[in-house]
């Protein structure tokens, strides 16, 4: 496993990332999505188009880690 500290809560943001992209979050969720970036799980992917919001993808090493825990998009 890559990182063992990655709580449920970042594991269901990272699901709900790689289910839609785009994210209404609530505060505890918005210091996860945070954690994340910061530990390169998660980055943040601008739009083409300014007038969409900011948009979030799951980095190759978040992949690795949902791989690793055996979670899929469908699941958190």
């Amino acid at each position: 496993m890559i990182d063992g500290t990655i709580s449920d809560t970042g594991i269901a943001v990272m699901c709900d990332i790689a289910r839609a992209s785009g994210l209404d979050l609530d505060d505890n969720k918005k210091s996860e999505l945070d954690r994340l970036i910061a530990d390169g799980f998660v980055e943040v992917s601008r739009p083409a188009n300014p007038n969409e919001g900011i948009k979030f993808a799951i980095t190759p090493k978040g992949q690795r880690l949902l791989d690793d825990r055996g979670v899929g998009a469908n699941e958190s």
